[in-house]
C-alpha cells in the first residue's frame, strides 16, 4: 500500500482519471458497503464522489443493499497504519436516497458496519450466512 499508482496514460475524454476506494465489503451475494478513509476533514473530490454514489445506486437498483461510508482519520505519520474499523464515519450515502448525510451520531467504522447489518437483517429479512 506504500506504493503508489501512476495512472498516467488512463485519462479518458473529458478529463476522466482512475479513482480508488479503499475498501470494499461484499456480504455473501447480500450487500455492498463502500469506505473511503479520508484523513481529518479532507473532502471528497467530485468526480470520485460522483462515482461512489453511481456505484451504491447500482447495486442498488439490481436489489443489492448497499451504502458508502466516508471516514476520516488524524494519523499524521505516513509510516503509521491507519485502523479502518477505528476511524470515525462523517457521512454516508444510503442506496435510493441519492443524498449525502451525516451520521446522526458519533460512531466508528465498525459500529457502522455492525448498525447496517443490523438494520438490513431486521427490516428486509435478510438471513446471515455463516
Amino acid at each position: 500500500m506504500r506504493q503508489l499508482i501512476d495512472f498516467t496514460g488512463l485519462e479518458l475524454e473529458g478529463g476522466i482519471y482512475p479513482t480508488d476506494i479503499d475498501g470494499l465489503i461484499e456480504y455473501h451475494d447480500q450487500e455492498y458497503i463502500l469506505i473511503e478513509v479520508k484523513y481529518g476533514k479532507t473532502k471528497v473530490p467530485f468526480g470520485q464522489r460522483l462515482a461512489i454514489e453511481r456505484m451504491v445506486d447500482d447495486f442498488t437498483k439490481i436489489g443489492k443493499p448497499a451504502v458508502a461510508i466516508v471516514c476520516e482519520h488524524t494519523v499524521k505519520d505516513a509510516d503509521k497504519h491507519v485502523v479502518a474499523a477505528a476511524c470515525k464515519v462523517r457521512e454516508i450515502y444510503y442506496g435510493g436516497e441519492h443524498r449525502w448525510r451525516k451520521t446522526e451520531k458519533q460512531m466508528t467504522v465498525r459500529e457502522f458496519v455492525d448498525n447496517f447489518q443490523s438494520f438490513l437483517t431486521e427490516k428486509e429479512g435478510l438471513v446471515e450466512c455463516k
